[in-house]
């Protein structure tokens, strides 16, 4: 069962590094047809940075303390 935890700490760890590494690629909205306000485009932009920094971190901890736990 040990061996399982390890084995998904690195997983996590490996899943923090993908998603801080495609960011740039997955955070920003795609605009409708009508066009989009600069302030609505800002905050999509904003909220999906904040939401997927917190999950990678929340990822890596985890992970982190599935790899090092004895």
């Amino acid at each position: 069962m040990k061996n399982y935890k390890k084995i998904i700490g690195y997983i996590l760890v490996l899943v923090a590094v993908l998603i801080l590494v495609s960011l740039p690629n997955i955070v920003y909205p795609v605009p409708n047809e009508d066009g989009m306000d600069i302030y609505l485009y800002i905050l999509e932009t904003s909220l999906n940075v904040v939401r997927y920094v917190v999950l990678s971190i929340f990822s890596f901890i985890l992970g982190i303390k599935f790899v090092f736990k004895s």
